[in-house]
């Protein structure tokens, strides 16, 4: 992909997220929304539909994202900005927790071709699903609503990725069990395998598929490690993925964490988020707006692109040295050694080695889709 300077950042990005709500219907034990102090909200239509002309008018980014926090669903007037957005001609990726699927809003949402669609699925089977506290819903509605409702938007639209993501606990943080409680998911290489296979089997009788793609899909599902990134195709646009259970960027750790002396991250580099009240932050990770650079509620993205604050900040991660205080205490650790060395994992994993392993998976391929 080929990016041009605007202000103090490179154009296209390949997404930007807009954050409709932080609204969500899930209590997940492994989410920071009990953390967050900002209030609750939805994007102002208005809002919404200008910071969508600008994106589309001046190719800010390949494509925008209803995710930081909450359900976009959920959103009073979700369907009527998502038409607005194809309109435009803006291609749109969705992150839902999937609750809603087997419902209205999966109905309605198969008149809509989307770019992606990001099932956090997360939890694979009855028993893990109990961390999502989803009130009412239980599992086999859960698992029934996606499954119908991927069948029935693939007919239909079957050039949209989907990317069904799942939790993997094999290195668990020990600050967000202090807090939160046990959390066990996925926690072995073979656990991880099993899971897959049992998906694969499932989405490939749904799809009434062939011996032949069920062979090749379990032979990648044998490679597959559970202390590692892992994506998988297991149909034409259709992925698996499993990330491991992180702390949010130290959020649940109560003790004394070590702010960073050094660090990288992708924060306006590939991606940034406007969150529901017009708060320009500086990735997706940011739950609670705490590197907050301007505000498109009273002006344009392109200001506050080009503003002295964005500058600072972006001056600093060029020497990878994190300017702002949330992004220190984000990159930093809890103990001396990991203080010390995570800023070379990070500068060496994340500017290198992140950028080799996206360029090997289809999914991330620029002439294919943005993620």
């Amino acid at each position: 992909m080929t990016t041009s300077p605007f202000g103090h950042v490179r154009i296209p990005f390949k997404r930007i997220h807009l954050e409709l709500t932080n609204v969500c219907d899930f209590n997940c034990l492994f989410c920071p929304k009990s953390l967050m102090t900002r209030g609750y909200g939805y994007m102002d239509e208005a809002l919404a539909r200008r910071a969508i002309d600008e994106i589309s008018r001046k190719g800010l980014a390949e494509k925008i994202t209803f995710h930081v926090m909450g359900e976009p669903t959920l959103h009073p007037k979700f369907f009527d900005i998502l038409a607005y957005a194809r309109d435009a001609g803006m291609p749109v990726g969705l992150t839902t927790n999937g609750g809603g699927l087997g419902g209205e809003a999966g109905k309605r949402l198969l008149d809509y071709e989307l770019k992606q669609v990001d099932v956090s699925l997360q939890t694979p089977d009855e028993e893990s699903f109990k961390l999502r506290r989803a009130g009412r819903l239980d599992f086999d509605g859960f698992l029934t609503g996606i499954v119908d409702f991927f069948a029935a938007y693939r007919e239909r639209w079957p050039e949209t990725i989907f990317k069904f993501r799942f939790l993997n606990t094999t290195f668990r943080p020990k600050s967000i069990e202090e807090r939160q409680g046990p959390m066990r998911v996925i926690s072995s290489t073979q656990e991880l395998r099993d899971t897959f296979s049992a998906w694969v089997e499932r989405i490939y009788e749904l799809m009434d598929l062939g011996a032949e793609e069920r062979r090749t899909a379990l032979d990648r599902l044998r490679k597959l490690k559970s202390w590692k990134w892992n994506v998988v195709e297991i149909l034409p646009n259709t992925f698996f993925e499993t990330y491991m259970l992180g702390d949010w960027g130290n959020a649940f750790s109560d003790d004394a964490v070590r702010e960073a002396w050094a660090g990288y991250c992708f924060g306006m580099r590939d991606h940034f988020a406007v969150l529901w009240n017009g708060d320009v932050v500086l990735c997706c990770i940011d739950f609670d707006g705490k590197t907050r650079v301007g505000s498109i509620a009273d002006r344009s993205i392109e200001d506050v692109l080009k503003s002295p604050a964005l500058g600072k900040v972006m001056a600093g991660f060029r020497r990878f040295r994190p300017v702002l205080p949330a992004c220190r205490r984000c990159l930093g650790a809890r103990s001396a050694l990991s203080w010390l060395v995570k800023p070379f994992l990070q500068v060496g994993g994340l500017s290198l080695l992140k950028p080799y392993f996206h360029k090997k998976s289809r999914l991330f391929d620029d002439t294919k889709a943005a993620s």
